[in-house]
C-alpha cells in the first residue's frame, strides 16, 4: 500500500468577522474614553492637591457615568498615591440604573 502526500497546504478556517460598530457604539466608546481622561486628570489634581473630599467626587463619577472598570482604575490609582492608610468611601452606581440622554 502506497501513501502520496499532499504538497498544498490544508485550508484554515477563515476567522470569525467582527461586525462593524455602529454609529452609537463608536460615539460611547469615544465618550468614554474623553469621560476617562477628564475624570483621572481631575483625580490626579485632587490627589496632588490632597482633596481627597474632590478626589472621591472623581471615582464616584468614573462609576455612576463612567463604567465599574473606570470607577475601579480611579479608586485603584487614588490607593496607590495615597496609600492603603486612608479609607475609601465611594458610591457604586447601581447596574440595573441606566441613565437615558436625550436627544434634544
Amino acid at each position: 500500500m502506497t501513501f502520496a502526500l499532499s504538497t498544498q497546504p490544508t485550508p484554515t478556517p477563515a476567522p470569525l468577522r467582527q461586525h462593524p460598530k455602529t454609529l452609537r457604539e463608536k460615539g460611547a466608546a469615544s465618550f468614554h474614553a474623553a469621560l476617562a481622561v477628564a475624570l483621572t486628570a481631575g483625580l490626579e489634581d485632587a490627589l496632588q492637591a490632597g482633596d481627597h473630599p474632590r478626589a472621591i467626587s472623581f471615582i464616584n463619577r468614573g462609576f455612576a457615568e463612567g463604567s465599574p472598570q473606570l470607577g475601579c482604575d480611579l479608586l485603584c490609582r487614588a490607593i496607590e498615591s495615597v496609600g492603603t492608610a486612608r479609607t475609601w468611601t465611594v458610591q457604586l452606581a447601581p447596574l440595573t440604573h441606566v441613565r437615558q440622554r436625550s436627544a434634544l
